[in-house]
C-alpha cells in the first residue's frame, strides 16, 4: 500500500499538463480577461470589469514556468521597436555584447555555457536594427516568429536567466534580506534563478529588471490580479532613482505586466480604453450574440420630418394599417368587464378624425381641411388598447389627451339602466356623439347600484379582486345568500 502512495506522489510530481498556444501569443483586447472571470470569484470579477478601462488591451504568453522571463524579454524587444531609434538598438547590442564578460567575470560562468543563449539574443537585436526604420512591421512580425520559436525563445530566457543570477552575486548586499535564510546567495541561484522552466518570483523579476531595464531607462509596472482588498487591481512600479528616491527618467518608456497567482502577461496603454457599461454587459453575460435585421415584408421610405411641417399634408394610409392607432386609447372599465353588448347585426359610423396631431407639451389643436377624411372600420368589440398610464378609480367620463381633436360627448342621462335594447339604442347616436366610447354599467352613473349578485364562471374570477364581491374591489358590495343556488349546488354533487 505505501508503494502504491509513494508511485502516486511521485506520478504528482512529475506530471506535466498539456499547454496549449503560441509560447507568446497575438495582442487581444482586455475584454477577453473579463469574460473569462465573469463567473470567477466576486473579488476578480470586480478587478477584471475595470481592468478595460485602464488596459485596452494584452498579450497572453503560455504558462510553461518561463512567463515571467518571457514576457519581460519580448516586452523589452518590442518597447526598443516602439521607440524607432535604431541607433538606441545599435547601443543595446553593444552593451548585450559587453555583458558577456559580466557573465564570465561576476556570475562565474564559462563561456561555452551561454555563448550560444547570448548569440541568439544580439543575433535578433542586428536583425531589428536592419528592419527597425524601413520596415517596422516586418521588425514586429520577426520578433514574435523568433520568441515563438521554442529552440530560440528558450535560448533567450535562459541568456536572461544567467544574467539576473550574475546581477545577484555582483550586489548580495542589495537583495540579501529578500532571500529566504535557508537559502542563501548561492542556494537561491541555483534552485530558483538558473534551473529551467523554474517560474519567476518577484526577486528575480526585480533582478531582472535592474539587470535589463533600468540601465535603458524603462520603467515595469506590475499590475496584480489577487484576491486583495479593493475593486480595482493594485500595482506596483520599478523604475530607476536617484538618492533621493527621485525617477531618473520619469517621462521614459514604461511596460506593463500583469501578474496572476504564478502567471505573467503583457498589457498596453496604447488603445482607446473600454466604458465601464460596456465590461459590465460583458460581465453579466458573458456570451454576447448580435442579432441583425436584413429583410422586412414592407418596404416604407423614413425620412426627417421637422418640427414645424404641416401634418395635414402627411399620407397617413401606412400608419391605419397600425392596429388601434386611429383611435385614442379606449377606457380600461378599471379592470371589470363591460356589461355592454351591442346586438351582431349593429354597425358604427367612423368617427369624423380629420387628422391627427402629434402630442407634443405646449402644442396647441391641429387645425385640419375637410378634404382629408379617415375611414378606419372596427368591429363590433374591439380590443382594450393598452395604456401607460394608471388607471383611475372613478371617472364617469374617458379622459383624451388634451391636445386631440376628438369631441366629447357626454351621454344622455337616464334614470335607470332597464334593458340592454334600451341602453343600446340610447348610445347608439353616432351623428351627434361622433365617438365610439361605450361605458359600461359600472361607470354609467356615479351613484348606481347592483342590482343582485352576478354569476362568476371561474374560481379564478371570482376569488380576484375584478370580482365586485372581492374585498379589494373599489365598488365592493358584498355578495349576498341565494337558497336557491345553495340548493343547485347541493344537487350537483348528490349526483
Amino acid at each position: 500500500m505505501s508503494n502504491e502512495i509513494e508511485a502516486q506522489e511521485a506520478l504528482a510530481r512529475d506530471f506535466q499538463p498539456a499547454l496549449e498556444g503560441p509560447l507568446v501569443g497575438d495582442r487581444k483586447s482586455s475584454l477577453a480577461i473579463t469574460k473569462e472571470y465573469a463567473k470567477a470569484d466576486p473579488v476578480y470579477v470586480a478587478k477584471t470589469a475595470h481592468l478595460p478601462q485602464k488596459y485596452s488591451h494584452y498579450r497572453p504568453i503560455l504558462g510553461d514556468g518561463n512567463c515571467g522571463w518571457r514576457a519581460a524579454g519580448f516586452s523589452y524587444f518590442e518597447t526598443l521597436l516602439r521607440l524607432r531609434n535604431r541607433g538606441q538598438i545599435e547601443e543595446e547590442l553593444a552593451r548585450m555584447t559587453s555583458l558577456d564578460n559580466f557573465l564570465t567575470r561576476v556570475g562565474g560562468f564559462e563561456a561555452w555555457i551561454f555563448e550560444d543563449m547570448a548569440e541568439e539574443t544580439t543575433s535578433l537585436l542586428r536583425d531589428l536594427v536592419e528592419l527597425v526604420e524601413p520596415s517596422p512591421q516586418d521588425a514586429t512580425a520577426l520578433l514574435q516568429q523568433r520568441f515563438n520559436d521554442p529552440q530560440v525563445s528558450n535560448a533567450i530566457v535562459y541568456h536572461l536567466r544567467l544574467l539576473a543570477s550574475s546581477w545577484l552575486q555582483g550586489s548580495p548586499e542589495m537583495y540579501q534580506g529578500f532571500i529566504p535564510d535557508d537559502l542563501g546567495v548561492v542556494g537561491y541561484r541555483k534552485n530558483v534563478l538558473e534551473p529551467v522552466d523554474q517560474e519567476i518570483d518577484h526577486l528575480g523579476m526585480t533582478l531582472l529588471i535592474d539587470v535589463l531595464l533600468k540601465p535603458i531607462g524603462f520603467a515595469v509596472e506590475i499590475v496584480y490580479l489577487d484576491r486583495s482588498e479593493g475593486t480595482q487591481a493594485n500595482s506596483h512600479v520599478i523604475q530607476a532613482q536617484d538618492a533621493n528616491g527621485v525617477p531618473t527618467n520619469p517621462g521614459g518608456p514604461m511596460i506593463h505586466l500583469l501578474y496572476r497567482p504564478s502567471h505573467y502577461d503583457i498589457l498596453y496603454k496604447d488603445g482607446p480604453t473600454i466604458p465601464l457599461q460596456a465590461v459590465s454587459e460583458v460581465a453579466q453575460n458573458p456570451n454576447i450574440q448580435v442579432n441583425r435585421a436584413v429583410n422586412f415584408a414592407h418596404q416604407h421610405s423614413i425620412q426627417s420630418t421637422p418640427m414645424g411641417t404641416d401634418y395635414s399634408q402627411l399620407d397617413l394610409t401606412t400608419l391605419l394599417s397600425i392596429p388601434g392607432f386611429g383611435l385614442p386609447p379606449q377606457p380600461s372599465h378599471h379592470g371589470f368587464p363591460s356589461q355592454y353588448q351591442p346586438s351582431v347585426d349593429q354597425t358604427y359610423a367612423p368617427s369624423p378624425i380629420n387628422s391627427i396631431s402629434p402630442i407634443s407639451p405646449g402644442a396647441s389643436s391641429a387645425t385640419t381641411p375637410s378634404s382629408t377624411t379617415l375611414q378606419p372600420s372596427f368591429s363590433t368589440q374591439p380590443p382594450p388598447q393598452p395604456t401607460l398610464t394608471s388607471p383611475t378609480l372613478a371617472s364617469p367620463h374617458p379622459s383624451f389627451p388634451p391636445n386631440t381633436s376628438l369631441p366629447i360627448h357626454s351621454p344622455p342621462h337616464r334614470s335607470s339602466l332597464s334593458t340592454q335594447s334600451s341602453l343600446c339604442s340610447d348610445l347608439t347616436s353616432p351623428n351627434s356623439a361622433g365617438s365610439v366610447f361605450r361605458p359600461s354599467q359600472y361607470e354609467w352613473k356615479a351613484d348606481w347600484a347592483q342590482t343582485g349578485p352576478d354569476q362568476f364562471v371561474t374560481t379564478t374570477f371570482r376569488n380576484s379582486h375584478y370580482n365586485t364581491a372581492h374585498y379589494n374591489n373599489p365598488n365592493f358590495q358584498p355578495e349576498e345568500w341565494d337558497p336557491k343556488a345553495e340548493e343547485q349546488h347541493t344537487r350537483k354533487r348528490s349526483s
